[in-house]
């Protein structure tokens, strides 16, 4: 076993849960997107945006279980919501840092959630979660106000649910062959 912080001066691929939150707006029915703001405090990306909830698998932990943990953990998610995530497959890319090269496979999970239902920052990580509209979210995604590596989550969930398609992205192809990569790096 190697201390998650030491995996990428070794080249090691880690593994984690990412979780796209997203509510159909009671006005108009359009799917709204829950973000977190990172807190300024972490190390890296203080302040940037992110999914609602997300991290590693611990070694022995399953994907499931990481997922409701961090659900709980992050945004104060009861196990009985959180739950109904769907798995929605993988997001597989490289990170590149001060310490070398970060593999990374994110399983990722789509919770549709109450529309009376609020997360809240729960363990330090967050500093506070926003509603954002899927353009809200695209803009700042433009921006660079996300994480390099949750954006891509988030797009592949826009694919997923005909956001974004052949006929409104000129990339589209090669957004979903970069997304879904096979990584040269073992793990399991």
């Amino acid at each position: 076993m190697v201390e998650r912080a030491a995996t990428s001066s070794l080249g090691m691929r880690t593994f984690g849960v990412d979780i796209i939150g997203f509510v159909k707006s009671l006005e108009d029915g359009k799917l709204c997107m829950w973000v977190a703001k990172r807190a300024q405090t972490k190390k890296l990306w203080p302040g940037f945006f992110d999914n609602l909830a997300a991290g590693g698998i611990g070694n022995g932990d399953g994907v499931f279980e990481s997922m409701l943990k961090e659900c709980a953990e992050e945004a104060g998610i009861p196990a009985d919501i959180a739950a109904k995530a769907q798995s929605s497959g993988t997001v597989q890319y490289i990170v590149r840092s001060e310490l070398g090269l970060q593999p990374e496979t994110q399983y990722m999970f789509d919770l549709e959630l109450p529309a009376d239902f609020t997360p809240r920052p729960n363990d330090g990580e967050v500093e506070d979660f926003y509603l954002w509209t899927v353009d809200e979210v695209l803009e700042g995604i433009h921006a660079g106000l996300f994480k390099p590596h949750c954006a891509l989550g988030v797009i592949d969930f826009m694919i997923r649910r005909g956001i974004i398609t052949a006929e409104n992205e000129s990339d589209y192809l090669e957004i979903i062959d970069n997304i879904h990569v096979k990584l040269p790096f073992p793990g399991n």
